[in-house]
């Protein structure tokens, strides 16, 4: 009787291991089915990974500041997205636009109306990924700016930066002026800054010329309203004034500003007093309708006919040239 008990416990406890055994299989095979994706799922799957890239997409440009630049862009996938134009600020690319694809992928891009500010500029257009697609990044695109108005070779040149000599004044640079601004800009961003003076002290004795309200000579005036256009003055600057006619006679000789006849000056041309030549006394800025602005002892910078002394030369600080127009990407 207790052997029958026995082969009975025996076959009881082989039949439970056995149904614990093929539950536990049941189950992992159940859960391994659940990871395996359907045909459709692994369709679906392919599609989301899918990398989708920009089409027609110029990613250099030669433009000539203050003209508009646009493109017509597109993402290999055929639906709506949301596109960021990014700008690279010299540690990391920041949004600057904001465009959207229409069913087929494509958009127009359009840069910033101040893409210009600097010569050189980088960008890149950046889409999020969205449920059928994957982010998109574009190559770099760098745009090359061209200066509107150019100075030819032989002249004295433009600068977009402050020029100065340490430990004496020199005019900042205009602040309305930048790479789209046009000669006529130039010109009366030339004389404002001359305006500025106006009833400053003549300097006669401290070999300097300052800051407006304070005191200036006649060739120290046309120094600091060059300076505001940014062109080099040199070799005249802050440290010598017009003593002994030094500054005035360095402008009369100098043969990076255009010389041109009395019979055709232009507003924002100099004019030279004093005979023989070059025996130049005396500096001022035309200011059209024979007017001239010029600083004279005891009278300071003011406005006087321009024959109120007999002038012999005149030059040219701004050029007349045509017109850059430059369109250039590939």
């Amino acid at each position: 009787m207790k052997n029958k008990r026995r082969i009975f416990a025996s076959l009881a406890a082989i039949f439970l291991v056995a149904n614990l055994t093929t539950s536990t299989v049941m189950a992992a095979d159940i859960e391994n089915a659940n990871d395996q994706p359907s045909a459709t799922q692994s369709n679906n799957n392919q599609e989301t990974n899918k990398e989708t890239e920009f089409k027609q997409l110029a990613t250099k440009y030669k433009w000539t500041a203050g003209d508009n630049i646009t493109d017509q862009v597109m993402l290999n996938t055929p639906e709506k997205r949301t596109v960021y134009l990014q700008k690279w600020n010299g540690k990391k690319y920041v949004n600057c636009q904001t465009f959207t694809t229409d069913e087929t992928g494509s958009f127009k891009l359009t840069f910033p109306s101040n893409w210009y500010r600097k010569l050189k500029t980088t960008w890149r257009l950046y889409a999020p990924a969205t449920n059928d697609a994957t982010a998109a990044t574009s190559d770099k695109i760098t745009i090359s700016t061209v200066r509107r108005y150019q100075i030819p070779a032989k002249y004295r040149q433009l600068h977009m930066k402050d020029l100065h000599i340490k430990g004496f004044y020199s005019s900042p640079l205009d602040k309305s002026l930048n790479y789209a601004s046009t000669r006529e800009d130039y010109v009366k961003a030339f004389i404002k800054r001359g305006y500025q003076y106006k009833k400053a002290k003549t300097a006669w004795v401290n070999f300097t010329t300052k800051q407006p309200g304070t005191s200036v000579d006649c060739s120290g005036l046309v120094m600091q309203c060059m300076y505001a256009t940014g062109i080099d003055p040199s070799p005249a600057n802050p440290r010598w004034h017009a003593t002994h006619e030094w500054g005035c006679r360095s402008f009369v000789k100098s043969k990076t500003l255009q010389t041109v006849s009395l019979k055709h000056l232009k507003r924002g041309d100099l004019i030279f007093y004093g005979r023989p030549k070059p025996a130049c006394y005396h500096i001022g800025i035309y200011l059209g309708k024979n007017k001239v602005l010029h600083s004279w002892p005891g009278a300071g910078v003011t406005v006087w006919p321009a024959n109120f002394k007999r002038y012999y030369y005149a030059k040219r600080v701004f050029p007349i040239t045509k017109t850059v127009s430059v369109h250039e990407k590939n």
